[in-house]
């Protein structure tokens, strides 16, 4: 029995719903129900902290960032073939995602069958590389709260946590966006 396009878009929304919803009761659990003071297991508390912060931002403003000028995300010439990312190590966390769970969080990251969609994953790209940027700026601001309050090892655990699940998905959605770009400028009749 084969699937059609929608039954594989329903199958990809319900296991990024699931694994939304696990891994937030997850975080919640893993800190108690309470976010500060830190306490508890460093990388732990990180983790749940940052998971949490991560949802709230992409909650609250995934839809506000969709809506924004592409412009705004625009590709500096540099950026435009991808090579840059290539050489950033890129293709091991790009691996990552397609083998593990991880890579079910977000069911709109995926090129349906036209061309048409092309602007449509462009947006979905540019709100998902604006959340990122909060959600680094957020854990950065966490991390210097808990250095200057005396919780400096969880401070250094939450940016080392944090930064790499930040910097690797913003530079992948930048290498994506210039590899979508680069379909859509081409000859519809070669794709």
């Amino acid at each position: 029995m084969s699937r059609t396009p929608q039954d594989e878009q329903v199958i990809r929304t319900v296991r990024s719903v699931l694994m939304i919803v696990i891994l937030t009761s997850g975080s919640v659990y893993l800190i108690g129900g309470r976010a500060f003071p830190p306490h508890g297991n460093p990388l732990v508390y990180s983790l749940a902290m940052s998971w949490l912060i991560s949802m709230t931002i992409a909650v609250v403003s995934s839809a506000i960032f969709f809506r924004v000028n592409p412009k705004l995300f625009s590709l500096a010439d540099w950026e435009k073939q991808g090579e840059i990312y290539d050489r950033a190590g890129l293709r091991a966390f790009r691996w990552m995602l397609f083998h593990s769970p991880l890579g079910w969080i977000n069911a709109n990251f995926h090129l349906r069958a036209s061309r048409a969609d092309c602007d449509r994953l462009l947006r979905e790209m540019n709100s998902s590389e604006a959340v990122h940027w909060l959600t680094c700026l957020v854990s950065v601001m966490l991390a210097i709260w808990c250095f200057l309050h005396d919780h400096a090892v969880y401070g250094d655990v939450m940016l080392l946590v944090r930064i790499p699940f930040d910097l690797f998905p913003i530079m992948l959605q930048r290498r994506n966006r210039g590899r979508v770009r680069r379909v859509m400028e081409r000859p519809a009749h070669t794709i």
